[in-house]
């Protein structure tokens, strides 16, 4: 039997016993952990950890939320990684406070809106507010009625402006939740969740954040910066969308940095750039000089954009462990 020591970002440690043959997240659960995680096979990344040191072992035979350079820089899939000897990981969340345990919510659309051709934004009340606490950048799985199976949808909106819930959702051709909001969804019908879920949040111990998100990647990097009120930290935003008539959000943006000065808010789009909207991905309108040794990085978006966002980062010096990213990859 090993030992795995869990070091939560704001410095809490827990030590659990792993058995053999056990993964360091069901170790965890078996006493009651609270650590974050999902699908328990490697789709998610909710359980993704940074392994500091010790021996471990990766079962590579399925699906891993990380990839090749990020296990050799030590992050792990708690779900899928079994120990040799006594380790320790670094959580990227708190041990205190802490969301809500996921559960199921019952809750009423408040409004249904088309942001873009693409895009929907969906407004949700839950009916009990107060048994439902997350955290900026966790998300919801949403089961329609008449839809079989839920769909995961990160949070735009911030914990201050609960009972209410805001979604966004890319709407793809065939998909069935895509059709069901088009065609069905209105005001007054319900809802259910599963809640809240995931482990991409704010690093509290960083003094700047850069954030790159494309498409509807800017819901739960918009929680976050929407959290950021008020505390001081400078903030940047390179937000992109592939054509002009796909941006969204604009007006709202706009209306963020005028009440946070110390928010920058860039957009670039591929095809259709004009005025203040820059030509290319949120990639490309990164600068040499958003980047210090107190920057944290926080990546949401199309797995290509979030693998070319991290190449990026990491060419302006920017290590394994100043880098976030949302790995879910939710369906239509």
């Amino acid at each position: 039997m090993h030992r795995a020591r869990l070091i939560f970002q704001d410095g809490a440690e827990l030590t659990v016993e792993v058995e053999p043959g056990q993964t360091v997240l069901e170790g965890a659960l078996a006493v009651d952990v609270p650590v974050r995680y999902d699908c328990c096979t490697g789709s998610c990344g909710s359980c993704v950890v940074q392994c500091v040191d010790g021996q471990t072992v990766v079962d590579l035979t399925g699906k891993v939320p990380v990839n090749a350079d990020e296990l050799v820089a030590g992050l792990r899939p708690g779900c899928l990684t079994r120990l040799n000897s006594d380790a320790s990981f670094e959580l990227p969340y708190p041990l205190k406070p802490a969301p809500s345990a996921p559960a199921k919510h019952s809750a009423e659309i408040m409004g249904v809106q088309r942001a873009a051709p693409s895009v929907a934004l969906l407004t949700l009340k839950l009916d009990r507010a107060e048994d439902f606490t997350f955290q900026s950048g966790q998300y919801v799985r949403l089961a329609a009625p008449g839809i079989s199976g839920a769909r995961a949808y990160s949070i735009a909106s911030t914990p201050a402006e609960l009972p209410l819930i805001e979604l966004m959702i890319r709407l793809v051709p065939d998909g069935k939740m895509s059709r069901w909001l088009q065609e069905t969804a209105k005001v007054g019908d319900r809802v259910k969740l599963q809640a809240p879920l995931g482990s991409f949040g704010l690093d509290d111990r960083a003094r700047r954040h850069v954030f790159i998100a494309g498409g509807t990647g800017l819901a739960p990097v918009l929680s976050m910066i929407r959290s950021l009120r008020g505390r001081g930290q400078r903030a940047l935003l390179c937000f992109g969308c592939t054509r002009r008539q796909e941006l969204f959000y604009e007006a709202e943006l706009a209306a963020l940095v005028g009440t946070m000065p110390e928010l920058e808010v860039r957009i670039a789009v591929m095809e259709g750039a004009d005025a203040d909207i820059r030509r290319g991905t949120a990639v490309s309108l990164l600068q040499q000089d958003d980047f210090d040794a107190e920057t944290v990085s926080y990546l949401c978006g199309p797995p290509g954009m979030v693998d070319a966002a991290r190449k990026a980062i990491a060419e302006h010096g920017v290590g394994v462990a100043a880098i976030r990213a949302e790995r879910f990859q939710p369906g239509g």
